[in-house]
């Protein structure tokens, strides 16, 4: 019999405090990363890069993204993505921010 699982829940992930404020939980799928985040309002998110792509998509809430030199306010619906080693940043506005994300395996 085959005991594999292709159906997961991030309901049975912990989530961990990336930054004050920031609350991500990770799920590992075959060879893709994907990550549910949510930011508490006024959470800043400050400038880092990292050798994966990532694509996030909001789910929940507004903020203002930079994302090399390019600053736009994403809101529900938005979907944006961010180069290998790429510098980005971020900040909350108003209300709560959750976010889904998927990257290769970090």
């Amino acid at each position: 019999m085959d005991h594999c699982s292709h159906f997961h829940s991030f309901g049975r992930v912990v989530a961990s405090e990336f930054e004050k404020g920031i609350w991500i939980k990770s799920l590992v799928v075959g060879k893709i990363q994907l990550r549910h985040m949510e930011f508490e309002p006024g959470s800043l998110i400050p400038v880092h890069r990292h050798p994966e792509e990532v694509v996030t998509m909001i789910l929940e809430g507004e903020m203002k993204m930079t994302v090399c030199k390019e600053t736009k306010r994403v809101k529900p619906g938005d979907v944006f993505g961010i180069p290998p080693n790429t510098d980005h940043s971020g900040r909350v506005f108003g209300d709560r921010v959750v976010a889904v994300s998927w990257s290769p395996v970090r």
